[in-house]
């Protein structure tokens, strides 16, 4: 079993696409999200009501719309690949028994899966490292990190977040992956860069494939390509300078200050951009699709509640 640690637009789909291809490697067959992404310990912090501390932002995850919903979308999710599968009636159970259930589906004889949203809530993480202690199946994390700057401009390009505040986000994900660096051996927490990924694909992921056990293939990374990589450095538009303690975060994974360094980038005292954007049509139509729609229509389709 290896899952994939990460924020949002660091690479985790690119990385996704390129292991599953190795044919000892699978990913799930449905999922009511997006890339194939589960979400699962998310939706089971949501569904056992943990600490809103423990959230990102102080704030229990929205995006399920609450614990009713979040535990629906968990059954669909594993009754899109497990058709059989029976959902008990406790959510304990059914949060253990729905992912042991994937594992055994899908581990033949490694079972890959990512969900960038877990690892930026503390209370999805530590539900899935008390999961590790207690299941049988061989785990192995694998963290990938990106630049913020890189992050942050990506995030802005294609869902219109504003940088300056999405990058403390940034790094509150990636203090919890030093956290997991500290709490887990080598051999069960793997680091990788995006830019190492890019700068050699074949060498990145001949790592990985000895990190989680199986033997690389002659072609693993070739779809890989960096046209991507430094759109954030011919941007005069993008005028992102990261804070301080971003910049403190991203050292810890060996970025440089250069690195670091957007050559647009404002002078800091100039503080953050005013104000923040007005949800538009699109966000609040997504928001009733995800938190009410989508929800009541699985339960209407589904005997299980």
């Amino acid at each position: 079993m290896v899952i994939l640690l990460s924020d949002k637009r660091s690479g985790s789909t690119i990385f996704q696409s390129e292991l599953i291809a190795h044919p000892d490697v699978r990913g799930l067959d449905y999922t009511s999200h997006t890339y194939l992404e589960s979400h699962h310990w998310l939706k089971a912090a949501v569904m056992t009501g943990q600490p809103a501390r423990l959230f990102s932002g102080g704030v229990p995850y929205p995006g399920y719309g609450g614990a009713r919903n979040a535990r629906t979308y968990m059954i669909d999710t594993v009754r899109g690949n497990i058709p059989d599968f029976v959902p008990p009636a406790d959510d304990h159970a059914l949060i253990r028994d729905g992912w042991e259930a994937l594992c055994s589906r899908f581990a033949a004889p490694v079972f890959f899966e990512k969900s960038p949203q877990v690892l930026a809530n503390w209370a999805a993480v530590s539900l899935l490292l008390n999961w590790m202690e207690e299941t049988t199946f061989d785990v192995r994390l694998v963290g990938l990190v990106r630049n913020p700057l890189a992050v942050q401009h990506s995030s802005q390009k294609l869902f219109g977040t504003a940088p300056y505040d999405r990058q403390f986000g940034w790094a509150e994900i990636h203090r919890n992956l030093l956290a997991l660096r500290q709490m887990l051996p080598p051999e069960r927490l793997m680091l990788i860069r995006h830019e190492d990924i890019i700068a050699d694909p074949q060498a990145s992921f001949a790592s990985v494939c000895d990190h989680i056990g199986i033997a690389t293939t002659p072609d693993m990374g070739s779809s890989i390509t960096d046209r991507t990589q430094d759109r954030w450095r011919t941007d005069p538009d993008y005028r992102l300078t990261l804070d301080p303690v971003v910049i403190q975060v991203a050292r810890a994974f060996g970025y440089s200050d250069d690195d670091l360094t957007n050559p647009h980038g404002a002078p800091l005292d100039l503080g953050p951009p005013p104000g923040r954007p007005i949800p538009d049509f699109t966000t609040f139509k997504n928001r009733f699709r995800d938190r009410i729609y989508r929800p009541i229509r699985m339960r209407r389709q589904s005997p299980y509640r």
